[in-house]
């Protein structure tokens, strides 16, 4: 039995939607089942399997120093990785933020907003 490549798919700041959309795929999934492993696919399964992975879909955007950390782990242990739908390609719904002062809004927001770790902009996972 040949070894089948190890997909990976990763959630960065966004609604799931991409995810969502992927598992509506019903019987294409299951086609792609018998070409691909799913070794990372939290949404679908709770048997998350350690890298390294040969395919990783990325979706969501940059939004927090953990995240900006996370995307570099990602890429480490990824051999391709492709970004899916608006907010990993283009900072999607959350770089709305991008034109206006992000520490003004936490202090109108939250109660303690010092306990919002968030960077500046939102940015799409190319960025990084």
């Amino acid at each position: 039995m040949a070894v089948l490549p190890r997909l990976a798919v990763w959630k960065f700041a966004s609604c799931d939607g991409c995810q969502l959309s992927l598992l509506d795929c019903e019987d294409e999934l299951l086609s792609l089942g018998e070409q691909v492993q799913f070794a990372n696919f939290p949404e679908a399964s709770s048997d998350i399997q350690p890298g390294p992975y040969d395919i990783s879909l990325v979706e969501g955007s940059v939004c927090t120093p953990h995240d900006a950390a996370r995307i570099q782990q990602v890429r480490q242990q990824s051999r391709i990785l492709v970004t899916i739908g608006a907010c990993a390609t283009a900072g999607g719904i959350q770089a709305l933020r991008n034109f206006a002062d992000v520490k003004e809004y936490a202090s109108v927001v939250y109660a303690r907003p010092d306990y919002i770790s968030s960077l500046a902009t939102s940015t799409p996972i190319a960025d990084h």
